[in-house]
């Protein structure tokens, strides 16, 4: 038995073709916005540290005991209620070593051109939000454990307790950011139809 195709149906290349690979547009002038925001981020330190500072100082202030108030980089709280305390937001502890490593990563997948805009940006977005929200709940954590334990408060949730929440804000942050670069492609499976002939 014997089968044939009537070459009519059937789609015959004429010779080798590059197949142009699908790039998301707009991404570029976004990435060097980010690669300039992270850029920033370190050279502006300071300003990010005294405004780190005062924000930290709004939210003791509310929910925690006793005033608090900020000067440059240095929180005092629990002012008038008993002992009063003093954190200084230092480069390591600065949410500017997290937000530079973030937005460079964003801007080099956005430079990339082959995640769209619409996918990249909340995802973006979203790890920078996480990684600032994991430092601040840090530095809280710090705060209310140095009113109630003192010392003590301070060293654990400074060196331990509050790195590992932070350490996995990064991450998740991180995570965030990969699964918005893994681009799915579902491809068709293209059909042939022939005749058969006995």
């Amino acid at each position: 038995m014997a089968a044939s195709a009537n070459l009519s149906d059937v789609n015959v290349p004429r010779g080798p073709r590059a197949i142009p690979a699908q790039k998301a547009g707009g991404g570029g002038m976004l990435g060097l916005l980010f690669l300039a925001a992270a850029t920033v981020a370190m050279l502006q330190q300071d300003h990010i540290r005294a405004a780190e500072a005062w924000l930290m100082a709004t939210v003791f202030d509310g929910v925690l005991g006793g005033a608090s108030y900020s000067v440059d980089d240095i929180i005092f709280h629990n002012v008038g209620a008993g002992q009063p305390y003093a954190l200084m937001v230092t480069g390591l502890c600065s949410s500017a070593v997290l937000l530079t490593p973030i937005a460079a990563l964003a801007g080099i997948l956005f430079l990339m051109g082959r995640i769209p805009v619409s996918r990249l940006m909340p995802a973006a977005l979203t790890a920078l939000a996480i990684v600032c929200l994991s430092n601040a709940t840090r530095y809280f954590m710090i705060a209310a454990a140095q009113q109630s334990w003192g010392q003590q408060g301070f060293d654990l949730m400074h060196h331990f307790l509050g790195s590992f929440v932070v350490i996995f804000g990064f991450v998740a942050a991180i995570i965030v950011l990969v699964r918005a670069a893994v681009v799915r492609k579902n491809r068709p499976v293209a059909k042939r139809r022939g005749r058969r002939a006995s």
